[in-house]
């Protein structure tokens, strides 16, 4: 089941033959460019207030995180990038995938797939992921999860992310609108608001600067466990 879902995106052999990929993110009315290497995870971030990064030891923010999510560099700087990458993200040694047949959802039938990890996969294992497929092309629309970085025990599920939108990119289908609602006991509840808009998505088959992925002077940074 996942490897249909990955291949009603593109196929994973297309995915991994980029080197990286950029992308312009509006949330609020506010820009922010964002560039990954998809082989390693180093990335960069940038909007008219900070700058954060990973340089693949250490996450760093310039002039802080004060005015990030979670105001932890560790925590955002590839936190979209790791969305927009479901499902192709999820095929890796450590990742259990199991098909829990058919769900319906607000009166609409999805496929249904579980998500877990094993305890050494990334830094936060606890996490549970469910995708909800479209059962006719298998494209992810529905995405709900489990929150554990900051507080392992907290790992119920009560929001939901749908995928619309969908644009082919180098052919990739990606999606540009990302949008969370609330979600109690299966159901599909109100927008909490929190709408992602991406833009200018671009695949790289190489990032010439690979220095802008550096802590520069006068950041701040942060451990990545």
């Amino acid at each position: 089941m996942l490897d249909k879902c990955i291949n009603a995106h593109g196929g994973i052999q297309k995915w991994r033959s980029f080197t990286g990929i950029s992308y312009n993110l509006e949330e609020d009315g506010e820009t922010v460019y964002q560039l990954t290497n998809i082989k390693d995870r180093r990335a960069y971030l940038k909007s008219n207030d900070y700058e954060v990064g990973f340089d693949g030891k250490v996450a760093w923010a310039k002039p802080d995180a004060s005015k990030i999510p979670r105001k932890s560099a560790a925590f955002y700087y590839n936190l979209d990038f790791y969305f927009l990458g479901v499902p192709f993200l999820l095929k890796n040694p450590g990742v259990v995938a199991t098909d829990e047949g058919t769900s319906v959802i607000n009166g609409k039938n999805y496929k249904t797939l579980k998500i877990t990890f094993g305890s050494e996969i990334g830094l936060s294992p606890e996490d549970v992921y469910y995708l909800y497929l479209n059962p006719e092309s298998f494209r992810l629309e529905i995405l709900t999860y489990s929150v554990s970085f900051f507080k392992k025990e907290n790992a119920q599920i009560n929001s939901a992310k749908t995928y619309s939108e969908y644009k082919e990119v180098q052919g990739v289908m990606m999606p540009t609108k990302l949008e969370n609602f609330e979600w109690n006991d299966g159901k599909l509840g109100k927008s909490t608001n929190h709408i992602r808009l991406f833009s200018d998505i671009q695949f790289l088959n190489e990032i010439p600067n690979q220095s802008i992925f550096e802590a520069p002077e006068g950041s701040v940074t942060e451990s990545v466990n």
